[in-house]
């Protein structure tokens, strides 16, 4: 019997990709405005590289958040071929920042399903990679935080996805065994793989409709259809 959904945050309940898409464009607005063969989708996915390249020396605690923006633009605009110095790309950065976090929202449909989950007496918890302030912060925001039972995250964790032991500290502070939960990610290394490796069932959510590795795990590409959600995950 299912008794909890854990979700993963960011591009899951969290729409980063929205936030992030919204800092870019000023960006591009700023330094790529006669450059018309540099298109956003460019500029999104070198952005995504590099955040996932530096986001590893954030979770192992050898770099600041700070100066990993600052080593993180220096890295993307390099990549256009500009060359900025550091005190230009601390402005780059903050003002990014300030942009990214003025456009934070939670993912459309994503309210509703949490208080759909748990009219059904279902537990919703969140399991994520990430700094707790910043996590915190998001879920504040977009007013996800009372709508979960638990939050675990890998800073305070010690662990991160898709390593089970993440997944095994998220179900004993529900009290729940694996069997009876569910995990809902967008990442299939860490969200999909994780769980099963933790011996949990998972839900792909595929909002950009990409090709799955493997055809054997369920996806949804959307959270505004709540009652369909609710009939695959109680099947």
């Amino acid at each position: 019997m299912l008794k909890a959904v854990l979700f993963d945050l960011d591009d899951t309940l969290f729409d980063h990709r929205h936030s992030s898409r919204e800092a870019l464009a000023l960006l591009q607005q700023d330094f790529f405005g006669d450059r018309d063969e540099v298109t956003l989708d460019e500029l999104e996915a070198a952005n995504h590289a590099i955040l996932n390249e530096v986001h590893v020396e954030v979770l192992a605690g050898t770099l600041g958040p700070d100066e990993a923006r600052v080593k993180r633009f220096g890295m993307f605009f390099r990549r256009f071929g500009i060359k900025l110095s550091t005190h230009d790309l601390q402005i780059v950065a903050a003002s990014y920042r300030a942009n990214y976090q003025s456009s934070w929202r939670a993912m459309p449909g994503a309210e509703k399903l949490l208080r759909a989950l748990r009219h059904r007496g279902v537990k919703t918890s969140i399991v994520t990679n990430n700094l707790v302030e910043e996590q915190m912060s998001k879920l504040a925001r977009c007013g996800l935080l009372e709508l979960l039972d638990s939050i675990t995250i890998s800073e305070e964790a010690g662990f991160s996805k898709p390593d089970a032991r993440i997944f095994q500290i998220a179900l004993d502070r529900l009290g729940l065994e694996a069997q009876e939960t569910v995990m809902i990610g967008d990442a299939w290394e860490n969200d999909i793989l994780g769980a099963r490796a933790a011996g949990i069932r998972s839900v792909w959510y595929n909002a950009y409709s990409s090709e799955p590795p493997e055809r054997t795990v369920p996806e949804i590409r959307t959270f505004e259809d709540s009652d369909a959600i609710l009939r695959l995950l109680f099947l």
